[in-house]
Order: C-alpha cells, then structure tokens, then sequence
C-alpha cells in the first residue's frame, strides 16, 4: 500500500470500528447480498446485464453470475434480504452504524419487486430474459473494471466478518468455495493480486461508491493488514 493511498483511507475513514458479534444473518450471507446488492446497482448505473454477469464470473471463476443466481433463489427472498440489512430503525446499532445505505435497496431492484408484485405469472419476473441468455459481453475492459469491483465488495465485507470474529479467515475462503463455487476464497485472492493491489480496488470502489453517496466501509483489520505489507496469514490447505 503506498503512502499515498494509506493517507486517503485514513482521511476518508478515520475511525473504522468493527461490528460486534450479534448481528443480522451469518457472515456468508453479508458477504453474498453485499454482491447481489452490486450487481443491482451496476444495473442502476446502465450496465448491460451480460457485461454484469460475465465480470460476476470472472471475478471469482462462478459459471453463473449473481443476477442468474437471484433468479435462482427468487427475486423478492434476494431484495428482502438487502432490505433487511439495511433497516435504519435503530440510529445506534452497530450493524447500521458502519455500514448505513451501503445494503439499500436500488431502484432496479424495488422496480423489479414491482414487477413480481402485479405479475399474472410470477416465473416470468427474472433478471435474466430468455434473449438476454442469447446475449455476450462484448466490452471487456468493462467486464474487468466490474469484476474488480466484485472483488473489492467481497473483500472487505469478507474482512469485516473475520474482524467481527463470525469466522475465521481459513473458514470464509473455505466456505466460498464450497457454498458459493468460486475458484478460490477472498482471502487467498488478496494473497494472490498483493496487499497493494487490493488496496487499490479497494479505495476505488470507496471513492465511487461515496461520488454516488453510497457508504463503503473498509474494516480496520484491512487498513492495519495493508500497513504491515504482508500477506493474510492462510496455511496450505487454504491457499
């Protein structure tokens, strides 16, 4: 991490707390709606959908993207889950203190409930039409510039839950990979693109998600891996 990055994290976020244990869902499912959340938003900034799912893929080597992955589980169980860890009733709680409209709902996704909601045949509500399926990523570096964003969404939400102590490093990439089918685990990914690298991703989804007033909350535990230059500490058998 250069010294100029490790400056604009501690300016942006000079105090990032860790959550405390008791929160909503388990730390799969934070990490898991925070992508569906960001593959709905990329629809809100008028991403093709083929480019969304091709960066899905190749930013954690899945054979289905995340909007195919809605389809699969239901369109409004995947919103009501964003919903729901976006509930801002209580100012104090520790979940909403750090992470505040970071889950909101997007507007693709409320318009798609919509959609469900006055739908005659409910099968046919999906984020993935039968001629999207036809369709293919046609601009590339868009694919790479949103697979990188997946991954730095991964990466500190993946960060955020070891820091709160739900799971340990070993056990996130573990369960990635065997939950989820990806290529290999968050942890393992950092180790391999460096420290730097990720820090990089990571500061830039932050100032674009703050351009766009979206919260993006890096964990302490990554601003404090990043300063020490050092790999996450994983054994063999995760790496």
């Amino acid at each position: 991490m250069t010294e100029e990055n490790e400056k604009n994290v501690e300016t942006l976020i000079p105090e990032p707390a860790p959550l405390l244990k008791q929160r909503k869902g388990g730390g799969l499912n934070l990490i898991h709606v925070a992508l569906l959340s960001e593959a709905t938003r990329m629809i809100d900034e008028g991403m093709d959908i083929p480019s969304i799912e091709a960066s899905a893929k190749k930013a954690f080597g899945m054979s289905r993207g995340f909007l195919s992955a809605m389809d699969d589980v239901g369109i409004a169980d995947a919103c009501s889950a964003m919903e729901s860890l976006a509930d801002d009733s209580d100012p104090e709680d520790p979940f909403y203190k750090v992470y505040r409209n970071f889950f909101s709902l997007t507007e693709s996704c409320k318009n798609k409930v919509e959609e469900l909601e006055k739908a005659e045949d409910k099968e046919a509500v999906r984020w993935i039409s039968e001629a999207e399926v036809q369709k293919e990523a046609t601009d590339f570096m868009l694919v790479d510039a949103l697979a990188k964003r997946f991954q730095a969404v991964s990466f500190i939400t993946a960060v955020e839950v070891v820091e709160s102590e739900i799971l340990d490093l070993h056990d996130v990439d573990r369960l990635c990979r065997e939950t989820f089918a990806w290529k290999e685990g968050p942890f393992a990914m950092m180790n391999r693109l460096g420290i730097g690298e990720v820090m990089q991703m990571v500061t830039g989804k932050m100032y674009l998600s703050h351009r766009k007033e979206i919260n993006f909350p890096i964990p302490r535990l990554m601003i404090q891996q990043a300063q020490k230059n050092q790999p996450w500490p994983l054994n063999s058998k995760t790496e």
